[in-house]
């Protein structure tokens, strides 16, 4: 198969790349895939290869004329179609990890007719070879990319087949209902019901059921793969900079006795709880006739408003500020506690300066954001993934409204084909040459 779009993403000839980060290390592997990718790395190991699924330490040697120059001391591994990676020929080859070693490698290689990976390509080829669907090859690139412990859990399940089995579970009841529905076609001049009225809808009841649960959880999926946005807002002067540095901590954001020392968003990452957060400390929101301030107060509240959080920060010496507090979910935080007084009901009492209540507030960061509760295997995690699943789940609904309004069995049919065709999709049963060039294109070489 060859993807138009990008012709080097081709399956009949070998192709090698680093699989390691590139720069200076302990070791770097590289790796060749493809038919004959064995005897192309013959031609440049000064003993004989190992078997499939072993290695071997040897010398990659280059030879010019009747001389032969050592590249590099090595151990060669060997895997055999099917069962490799790639589901083809696969040699892994760990070279130390110079930079100019590895290029006089790849280079040796590159003469003997192997050709650059483009990104992505190997696993592309895991893909086409049938080692994993596609949910499990998006898998892959959510593990490399992980930031925390619990995005690296979520791509795992997803890695090993949990969304494809959902997705399969799902597909399989369509097309047991569209087998009823075609077959009826078939039949249709006989006015024959192979499938009673009563199943039918039962099976599109228990499809709908197992689309809910692939898209129950979606929001925190999605925020463990991409990391969650925090704004933390308030008036100027209630320590929104010093607990933005106690959440983090270390002294990021300035902090000043002087309200306004925030002019702009400041934004730094840290992991809370396993979790990757991505926190913005704000400019005050209060009422100023200074021109740089209004900008500062605009941006603040542009933060706020595509934040997944916010943390209202109000004090016993500030007022609290009910700007950015209309959408989306918000923890109220009642911060310089240690200067006495009660905090106001439904706001945790903290003290940025002391640490009194930052545990706590760290605790309530990870229970919002995940909702207390960890994503099932088989839930989405990616938009295209959620777009699928809603696509499958409209054209269920509509063709149980068909069998409820007693519709001919084509009108159903067509439902559940489009319903079966949008699960297809979101495995990659039903490929989409551009979905897979944007899919793979955004991989690490290598991989």
């Amino acid at each position: 198969m060859t993807i138009t779009n990008r012709p080097s993403y081709a399956t009949g000839d070998i192709i090698t790349a680093e699989a390691t980060p590139p720069g200076r290390g302990g070791i770097s592997v590289i790796r060749i895939s493809g038919a004959g990718a064995r005897k192309l790395a013959a031609g440049w190991f000064d003993r004989d290869l190992p078997e499939p699924g072993r290695h071997r330490y040897g010398r990659l040697i280059r030879r010019t004329g009747d001389r032969e120059e050592v590249i590099d001391e090595v151990v060669l591994a060997c895997y055999g179609a099917p069962h490799s990676y790639t589901g083809e020929e696969l040699i892994e080859i760990s070279v130390h990890g110079s930079p100019v070693v590895v290029a006089e490698a790849l280079d040796a290689l590159y003469q003997s007719g192997a050709r650059p990976a483009a990104p992505g390509e190997f696993t592309l080829r895991a893909f086409i070879n049938g080692r994993m669907d596609l949910t499990q090859a998006e898998g892959v690139a959510d593990l490399i990319a992980a930031r925390s412990r619990q995005a690296a859990d979520q791509a795992r399940r997803q890695l090993q087949g949990g969304l494809g089995r959902a997705a399969d579970e799902a597909s399989g009841l369509v097309a047991l209902l569209l087998t009823g529905c075609e077959l009826e076609l078939d039949f249709v001049e006989d006015d024959v019901t192979l499938t009673p009225h009563g199943e039918k809808e039962a099976l599109v009841a228990r499809t709908l059921t197992a689309l809910d649960g692939m898209l129950a959880g979606y929001q925190t999926s999605r925020r463990l793969r991409e990391g969650v946005r925090v704004a933390i807002t308030g008036a100027p002067n209630v320590g929104k900079s010093s607990l933005f540095n106690a959440l983090l901590g270390e002294p990021r954001a300035i902090v000043h006795r002087l309200p306004g020392t925030t002019r702009d968003a400041i934004s730094a990452g840290t992991v809370i709880g396993g979790i990757a957060f991505e926190l913005f400390d704000t400019a005050g929101l209060h009422e100023t006739g200074d021109e740089v301030e209004d900008e500062g107060i605009r941006r603040a509240l542009q933060v706020a408003e595509t934040a997944d959080l916010k943390l209202v920060v109000s004090a016993p010496d500030a007022p609290e500020s009910a700007a950015a507090t209309t959408t989306g979910e918000v923890i109220k935080i009642w911060n310089k506690c240690d200067l006495g007084g009660s905090a106001p009901e439904g706001s945790l009492a903290v003290s940025a300066l002391t640490g009194e209540g930052v545990d706590k507030l760290k605790s309530a960061l990870c229970r919002t954001a995940t909702g207390g509760a960890a994503p099932g295997e088989g839930t989405v995690s990616r938009e295209r993934h959620y777009n699928c699943v809603i696509r499958a789940r409209g054209a269920m609904q509509r063709a149980g409204e068909a069998l409820r309004a007693g519709q001919p069995a084509e009108v159903v049919a067509e439902e559940l084909r489009e319903a079966l065709a949008a699960l297809d999709e979101l495995t990659g049963k039903r490929r989409l040459e551009a979905l897979l060039e944007e899919i793979f294109s955004s991989f690490c070489i290598g991989k």
